[in-house]
């Protein structure tokens, strides 16, 4: 079992010291602490070097422990995750697909179709490429018969038609099957013969989760004391993002740029704003979820 590694901060503006120093304060040491945050923006699930996972909530610590405690008991059960789109969905579903078992774990990314959900499961295992979809089934069934596998679906932004929510029930009577997607709670599993054993609905962050996760990724990322974001900054960046995952952090990834680009030491308010009001209009939903 991968060792997960969970410790939440209460953020005390009391103690906030803004313009702290870095572990060394040169220019280059601040442009590589600023890189490296960025790269960990962008992934603030990767697995560190010490085998252990940075899990940025408690939902999501919840919903890891749990999917991974069925995997190791072998268990069956369709496993649905649900949310509004830029809740955490997509990468959640990589998260819980990534890191090592005892058994293989495959993430398949918005099958359309039955063949195309059982081409990715196969090619995840590393079974003999065949095209048509009855010879696929009886290789993956073949394999269920003798191993265990878990899998993850991550089914934004394509629709689960009834053939391939056949399969899927299917599946879950042999295996625990993580569905992630919009509105995946509304198919009707029960008749498609489905052995729903759980539902998860993403919620957005509280201000509290949302400073916990910049803190800790700016630790993460060698800044030793204080934050890299004025505490207006972060009531603004809560204001900005309404709590949505995604939103939070690509806001974060614009306004470590304009660091970047030597507008000052921290994150101000005003390094946020340009990055919404260019957008104005359009919509944050249109890429796949966070």
């Amino acid at each position: 079992m991968v060792c997960v590694f969970f410790a939440k901060k209460v953020y005390n503006r009391r103690h906030h010291k803004r313009g702290a120093t870095m572990a060394a304060s040169s220019p280059s040491m601040q442009r590589l602490l600023r890189l490296k945050m960025l790269r960990l923006l962008e992934n603030p699930f990767e697995e560190f070097t010490d085998g252990r996972y940075f899990v940025p909530t408690t939902q999501v610590a919840r919903i890891y422990q749990e999917v991974r405690q069925r995997w190791f008991e072998r268990a069956q059960g369709l496993i649905l995750i649900d949310g509004e789109p830029g809740s955490g969905k997509s990468s959640l579903a990589r998260f819980l697909a990534g890191g090592h078992t005892r058994s293989p774990l495959v993430l398949a990314v918005a099958p359309h179709t039955p063949n195309r959900l059982l081409k990715l499961i196969n090619e995840g295992l590393g079974l003999p490429r065949v095209k048509e979809e009855s010879r696929r089934r009886a290789l993956l069934e073949n394999y269920l018969a003798e191993r265990y596998i878990g899998v993850v679906i991550d089914q934004d932004p394509r629709k689960i038609t009834p053939p391939l929510g056949q399969l899927i029930a299917d599946l879950s009577q042999k295996i625990t099957v993580v569905v992630t997607g919009y509105e995946v709670f509304n198919y009707p599993w029960d008749d498609w013969g489905a052995a729903l054993s759980g539902r998860y609905l993403l919620t957005p962050w509280d201000y509290d989760t949302l400073v916990f996760v910049v803190e800790e990724i700016t630790r993460r990322a060698g800044r030793v004391m204080g934050s890299l974001f004025t505490p207006e900054a972060l009531e603004r960046l809560y204001v900005l993002a309404e709590g949505r995952p995604r939103e939070t952090l690509r806001l974060c990834r614009q306004a470590l740029e304009s660091l970047l680009s030597g507008e000052g030491t921290t994150v101000e308010p005003w390094m946020l704003e340009p990055y919404v009001t260019s957008t104005e209009g359009a919509s944050f939903f249109t890429e796949g979820n966070l």
